[in-house]
């Protein structure tokens, strides 16, 4: 499995997030998990996690092959 993961603010991560994932289809082996940040990391109050996990060669990076 690998995983991409967006953190920050939540405009920018949707934003991100929306960007990376166009043209994927989700398939049942996808898992994406959210999470709020209370503030954990000092000047990261009101951030927003985003991991997605799926498996490898699913969505190949640029330089990778499927």
């Amino acid at each position: 499995m690998k995983v991409k993961i967006f953190y920050g603010h939540p405009k920018d991560v949707e934003k991100a997030f929306n960007e990376w994932a166009k043209g994927k289809a989700l398939t049942r082996n996808v898992i994406i998990h959210t999470s709020y940040s209370e503030g954990a990391i000092q000047g990261m109050q009101g951030c927003v996690v985003i991991a997605v996990y799926y498996p490898e060669g699913l969505w190949p990076e640029e330089g990778e092959t499927k």
